[in-house]
């Protein structure tokens, strides 16, 4: 990543994208961006410098929590880290 400006966070909704239908779904399935209101802001550091962050709900967070164990959670409200 070069000397980009990262976009701002979505405050009013969750940055996740999802895949809609079932994995019955014939063909690919197009991917959705989650219409959760966020609770939470994953943040990615790389090398010591932000390299992105974004908005997800509850349920998104939980699913980013085990596919990418290194990402720190700020509740968005409190602006405190999760302790878990």
């Amino acid at each position: 990543m070069k000397d980009e400006k990262l976009t701002p966070i979505d405050a009013g909704r969750c940055q996740a994208e999802i895949k809609e239908g079932s994995f019955m779904t014939l063909g690919p399935r197009a991917m959705q961006r989650c219409e959760s209101v966020p609770s939470w802001v994953a943040v990615e550091i790389k090398d010591g410098k932000l390299y992105g962050a974004m908005a997800l709900c509850d349920s998104c967070k939980q699913v980013c929590a085990k596919l990418m164990p290194h990402v720190q959670f700020w509740d968005l409200q409190e602006g405190q880290a999760d302790a878990s």
